[in-house]
């Protein structure tokens, strides 16, 4: 027996026929074929987007540096789309964010980088209009939903009257994503950074619309009031949410979370009042001033010496008073509503072999109780007239399932690797498929390997008649030998051939043969003997 696998596996090919051979050689070119696509879908790399939404300008000058970088690259969305390699994403980023790529037209303060020597006052101004107008429209497109946006500002000349001076304004065009309507909170923002970034600029002159010619800040609009009444609901919201949450809280701490719920309503005074107030006290006095008056009296003769001093002293007085100048602030409390709602306290109660929940009604008691520790809470104060309410309903018990939902948010896979896994899978099932028909069709053939031809011995072990019709373990030539309907594996050396049930009758001859020539070797003899000698005769 042979050990060696390959001069095992050179043998049996050698006895093959052409037919064989071809099929054989067809499914080794087959396998090799599809694993060599599948090699190069694996090897294949991943694109992710560079850049989205570029202009003409800027794709070309990324496509530029791309190509001379030798980097491959795809362009999707006519060109304004660039997709290169995941895994060089972020370095390419980088690279192109230092050499101002993609810059989209905007221009910005590196305006003035270049000499301005010889430049008269008319460009210097206009070139810091637009570099303040590229650095507001840059720092706006940083805004989730905003793809580009452009800042046109117009800053009036100085007047030597007051009553002749113009106020700045300024115009905003917003490309959004998909047309969607950004939140209130971001146009504000973009308000309020126009407002901080040109001097004299009002949030009233401020005007923000978006390229389908949707004005975005109505409310600017309507002058500073209608600006203070949005800052004062904003204010309104603030603190009904954050009385809401102190009570909430305790509640969910009380009775566990979710079996309770509260609601406030607060109504804010914005009212200013500037308040002068005057007060005297009767039982104080204060000397306001004192005067004292001489008089001098002499006498009337020459000879008279004597004379008189006389003296009288007037002194005011004023009651005390205080002046006291008050301002009240705005956005004290006027009144407070509170509406909490709790819910009734599970209980299990069996019924026979069923065990049902039934909610009960909390005790009197212990609502009192949290009704006391709310009001403290939230700061409810009978003499502003503040309501308080609190209920004890029980709640709908029915969840909702939520598994649906989370599988729909679920991350979804990456196109391209579902594509390449697909493909890997169907080049997979091709190569079995193609091999298993191959191995059926060789099992059709008849392959005969390691066996003699025992017809020819058969014949002239008829012919001769030299060797007994009856002899024990000797085959007859008109024997028949059972087959066998299943093929059976033969190992022959180091691999395992099926072999068919032809070559498997003529190997049992074979092995009755060589079983009766070492049991009677001088039959066998005899008989060699005479079929030597059959020739001559």
């Amino acid at each position: 027996m042979n050990t060696n696998p390959l001069q095992a596996f050179l043998g049996i090919l050698g006895k093959l026929n052409p037919k064989q051979k071809i099929m054989l050689g067809i499914g080794v070119v087959t396998t090799l074929a599809l694993l060599a696509l599948l090699i190069f879908v694996l090897n294949e790399p991943t694109y992710s987007t560079l850049y989205s939404n570029l202009s003409q300008e800027d794709a070309a000058k990324v496509v530029e540096y791309l190509s001379g970088q030798k980097i491959m690259y795809k362009l999707d969305d006519n060109g304004q789309t660039i997709k290169v390699q995941r895994e060089k994403v972020y370095e390419l980023r980088l690279a192109l964010a230092s050499k101002g790529i993609p810059s989209s037209g905007v221009i910005g303060y590196e305006i003035f980088d270049k000499s301005t020597m010889g430049m008269s006052e008319f460009m210097q101004k206009l070139n810091y209009k637009r570099a303040l107008e590229g650095e507001l429209a840059r720092t706006i497109q940083q805004q989730d939903g905003v793809l580009a946006a452009r800042v046109h500002i117009v800053i009036p000349q100085k007047s030597l009257f007051k009553e002749e001076e113009k106020l700045p304004t300024a115009s905003v065009v917003l490309k959004l994503r998909n047309n969607s309507t950004p939140p209130k909170e971001n146009i504000e923002a973009i308000v309020n950074l126009l407002t901080g970034s040109v001097e004299g600029l009002q949030a009233s002159k401020v005007s923000i619309i978006d390229t389908k010619g949707r004005i975005l800040n109505t409310e600017s609009d309507d002058g500073p009031l209608a600006f203070a009444s949005s800052k004062q609901y904003e204010i309104k919201k603030s603190v009904e949410k954050y009385l809401a949450e102190k009570a909430q809280s305790i509640l969910d701490n009380v009775v566990g979370f979710g079996n309770a719920m509260v609601q406030v309503n607060a109504d804010l005074n914005f009212d200013q009042v500037e308040k002068t107030m005057e007060q005297y006290d009767p039982e104080t006095q204060v000397v306001v001033s004192e005067n004292t008056v001489k008089v001098n009296n002499t006498g009337k003769q020459n000879s008279d010496s004597t004379a008189a001093t006389n003296e009288n002293s007037i002194t005011n007085y004023e009651t005390s008073k205080t002046i006291q100048r008050v301002v009240e602030g705005s956005g004290n409390i006027k009144r407070l509503s509170v509406a909490v709602v709790i819910n009734d306290i599970p209980k299990e109660v069996k019924k026979g072999d069923k065990t049902e929940i039934v909610y009960e009604p909390r005790p009197a008691e212990q609502v009192k109780k949290l009704e006391e520790i709310i009001k403290n809470a939230v700061g409810v104060d009978p003499i502003r007239n503040d309501q308080f309410s609190i209920v004890n309903i029980p709640f709908e018990t029915k969840t909702i399932d939520n598994t649906i939902e989370e599988a729909g948010t679920a991350s979804i896979p990456n196109t391209n690797e579902m594509i390449n896994l697909i493909f890997i899978v169907v080049a997979i099932i091709s190569s079995i498929f193609v091999l298993k028909s191959l191995m059926k069709k060789l099992k059709t053939e008849r392959i005969v390997i390691g066996t003699v031809n025992t017809g020819n011995f058969a014949m002239a072990n008829q012919s001769s008649g030299s060797l007994p019709t009856g002899t024990p373990g000797f085959p007859k030539a008109n024997a028949s030998i059972p087959a066998k309907k299943k093929s059976m594996l033969v190992p022959m050396g180091d691999i395992e051939d099926e072999i068919s049930e032809e070559a498997l009758v003529k190997k049992q001859q074979q092995e009755r043969i060589i079983n009766y020539v070492t049991k009677n070797p001088m039959d066998a003899a005899k008989l060699i003997n005479a079929w030597m000698h059959e020739d001559e005769i």
